[in-house]
């Protein structure tokens, strides 16, 4: 656990009073996101669009199969539940009540609920059917524009990936701040922040090359002049290098920067507020820290992505190719085009975004 901060000097009333309120609006801010992401699920859940999307599953090469069922077994089941029990489970078993980190990486698992939400206005991010996989929840969330995305098919594996891609990656970013402070204690937190942000930015450059050369990820859609290999089906946009390193140098942040008694800054908030009910107390501190998850994951990475969908290129031709890669979300076989220079964006209730040429008048 990263200490940072000096113990919390005596405050004045005043100061107390705007501590409070601002504890009040974190556990607000992060109320609403649970209860939208419980909405959410579950009207997709009851919806009848909770279901298994198989289009194309059975064309794809074997190799790629064996790798993707070795995914599923060795970081979904093995990393993931190794998480659950040493972060979640094992501190609540010996002490009664969740840790920090415990809290921590359950908000993390619930950014998973923004893992899709880049296809917002356009098609930018997809994986194989191929994985084990519901279709999406993105059809029930309220403004949603892009048709057919409850066809997406978001995998189970990749729930888990959010704690040990991002929660772990997290965690790992505040213990590398942690170093850096104990062999320069007097190195400031901008620095701190800063360095540890360029090291993400490489590990995202060789984790993410590694897993669309694999096709484990796809980016069906990039601005072109920004893509590395653009054009080919392991295309893959630089402006991603900024975008998941700076959710993740966010919420290292929010788990690094902590005072003496390891409390985070909306916890220090809230422990102005005196709330009598431990278990209430838990709740509270976990609805701050997973709204600000939530904010992270939306300021850095989604909303950066619709501007970069404005402007993005076609779909290579060697997807398109592969009803395994495009789900039947657009393209070939589907009411659909998968969007580019020339195309109209389609709408939510857009019967299709094809244009169909008005014949010629009869010359009299």
């Amino acid at each position: 656990m990263a200490v940072t901060s000096p113990s919390a000097q005596p405050q004045s009333p005043p100061a107390r009073d705007n501590q409070a309120t601002i504890a009040k609006i974190l556990i607000f801010h992060g109320a609403l996101w649970l209860a939208l992401i419980a909405y959410v699920w579950t009207a997709w859940i009851v919806s009848g669009d909770f279901k298994p999307n198989t289009i194309g599953r059975g064309l794809e090469p074997e190799w790629y199969v064996i790798l993707v069922r070795c995914v599923e077994v060795v970081f979904g089941i093995g990393l993931g539940g190794w998480i659950i029990w040493h972060f979640i489970v094992r501190p609540k078993l010996k002490t009664g009540k969740l840790s920090f980190d415990g809290l921590f990486f359950l908000a993390c698992w619930l950014m998973f609920f923004q893992e899709p939400w880049m296809n917002w206005m356009n098609l930018q991010f997809l994986y194989a059917t191929t994985f084990v996989n519901f279709g999406s929840w993105l059809d029930q969330i309220p403004g949603w524009s892009m048709p057919r995305s409850q066809l997406i098919p978001v995998p189970l594996v990749y729930g888990m990936a959010y704690l040990w891609m991002v929660g772990l990656g997290g965690w790992a970013g505040s213990r590398y701040m942690a170093r850096q402070r104990s062999k320069h204690p007097a190195r400031t937190a901008m620095r701190l922040i800063l360095q540890t942000f360029g090291v993400m930015v490489l590990v995202d450059f060789v984790v993410e090359s590694i897993m669309v050369h694999t096709q484990l990820i796809n980016y069906p859609r990039t601005v072109p002049w920004l893509t590395l290999w653009a054009g080919t089906d392991h295309q893959f946009p630089v402006y991603e290098m900024l975008a998941w390193p700076g959710t993740f140098i966010l919420i290292s942040s929010l788990h690094f920067f902590r005072d003496d008694k390891g409390r985070s800054w909306p916890e220090r908030c809230i422990d102005v507020l005196k709330i009598k009910s431990g278990k209430l107390h838990t709740l509270a501190r976990f609805a701050a820290i997973a709204g600000l998850c939530q904010l992270a994951i939306l300021v850095a990475f989604n909303l950066p992505y619709q501007v970069w969908g404005l402007h993005a290129g076609p779909v290579p031709q060697s997807l398109l190719n592969r009803p395994w890669r495009m789900a039947g979300v657009c393209g070939p076989g589907t009411p659909y085009d998968c969007g580019g220079p020339g195309i109209l964006m389609p709408r939510h209730d857009s019967v299709t975004n094809r244009v169909t040429p008005i014949p010629a008048a009869n010359s009299k």
